[in-house]
């Protein structure tokens, strides 16, 4: 039921006043006017019901007809919102894979989903959207936490990177979910995950360690990657996409514009850019680099990918290769990334720029480059006591 009222206004006290029987203002005493319509009534939302009030009609007229306008737009709003209150997490789940497949690069769709199928959707099921409460959220957590997965025949728990991205890749779709239908994304109520994991110091091998770990490595493939990873610092997608034609022993330097993901959906790999706009770049490499290639060319002219032949070298055989070698030559255990990490750590340790081995990386940033290895680059005070000494004997 919809209450009507006018407002009484003073122009003495210029502003709507309590007036009495009289029309006369209660707080100056003079003659009130009569001022514009309002209209009060009571709806019905999910979350209970609210008053509401319209106001700022001259004519009772226009209350009326504002009032009978707003009921038709909220009825409607109403049976839309009833609508998507029905709105499954599956359905909302495959409705979401089909805008990020327009959005995300092959790998990074395939990453999405992958994660998506083990640890978001077997939770949330044909639970309702709308229905999903922070306190369900937070439960979800708890769950992850209590999950972990299988590595050499041992259990681990998973990662606090790891279960961020699990949690940004359900933010993204509650958030979808927000925008489209309306459904208040309930994830921005619970805390994140609590990073429980020690800090690790970074696993890089100096030139030493290199040259002993490769002294072991018989076949020229693997021992030709491994070269190529640790002298020019690339990512190991990118090496493996490379055909002859990026490699310029001449001039020294190597042609960075793709990359090859095993993470695809319908077949063994794929070639696509890079990561980033940054990481199309051209690198000048070593000697040393030049030479073995030069030595494993030979026979080779033909391959398509450098590394090795019709298709890229299997990650398989790759990390065998990697454990091989590690325990004949009884060096510390590296992944593959941290010959990316060696190569780098090396060259700032050494005094080179950062700005400069951010280029060669492929970084998007210096930021990033300085979050990563900070810890490796000598220290103001390190740069400055070495200078005081070459003055001190120089004078001498």
């Amino acid at each position: 039921m919809a209450s009507y009222q006018q407002a009484k206004y003073c122009p003495h006290c210029q502003k709507n006043v309590s007036a009495t029987k009289d029309d006369k203002c209660k707080i100056c005493g003079n003659k009130i006017e009569r001022g514009t319509w309002s209209v009060r009534f009571r709806i019905m939302e999910y979350d209970g019901e609210k008053q509401k009030r319209l106001s700022g009609y001259k004519p009772k007229k226009e209350a009326q007809t504002g009032y009978i306008d707003f009921i038709n737009q909220f009825k409607a709003s109403h049976r839309e919102e009833k609508e998507n209150y029905n709105l499954t997490f599956n359905m909302l789940y495959d409705e979401y894979k089909i805008f990020a497949k327009n959005k995300l690069k092959e790998s990074s769709y395939y990453d999405f989903c992958s994660k998506c199928d083990l640890l978001i959707s077997p939770y949330f099921q044909n639970i309702k959207v709308a229905d999903i409460t922070p306190k369900m959220l937070l439960n979800w957590q708890n769950w992850i936490n209590e999950k972990s997965y299988k590595k050499n025949e041992k259990d681990h728990p998973y990662s606090y990177k790891y279960k961020n991205n699990i949690r940004s890749y359900l933010n993204s779709m509650l958030s979808y979910a927000q925008r489209y239908y309306k459904i208040p994304n309930q994830l921005k109520n619970v805390d994140g995950f609590k990073n429980k994991n020690i800090a690790c110091e970074m696993q890089v091998w100096s030139p030493e360690e290199f040259f002993k770990f490769i002294a072991k490595v018989d076949s020229p493939e693997y021992k030709t990657f491994f070269f190529a990873l640790y002298f020019t610092g690339a990512r190991k997608g990118e090496i493996l996409a490379t055909t002859w034609d990026d490699w310029d022993l001449k001039k020294s330097t190597l042609n960075i514009t793709k990359s090859v993901t095993k993470k695809v959906y319908g077949a063994q790999f794929l070639v696509t850019t890079p990561k980033n706009k940054s990481s199309v770049r051209k690198i000048k490499i070593p000697q040393i680099l030049c030479n073995e290639l030069s030595k494993y060319k030979v026979g080779r002219e033909d391959y398509k990918f450098v590394f090795a032949g019709d298709k890229p070298l299997a990650d398989s055989n790759i990390q065998r290769a990697l454990k091989n070698g590690c325990e004949e030559s009884k060096v510390k255990q590296i992944r593959i990334h941290d010959f990316r990490h060696s190569h780098a750590s090396y060259l700032l340790s050494s005094g080179v720029p950062v700005v400069s081995v951010a280029k060669r990386l492929g970084h998007s940033n210096i930021e990033q480059t300085l979050n990563t290895y900070a810890h490796c680059m000598p220290t103001d005070e390190d740069i400055l006591i070495n200078t005081l000494q070459r003055l001190d004997t120089n004078c001498s």
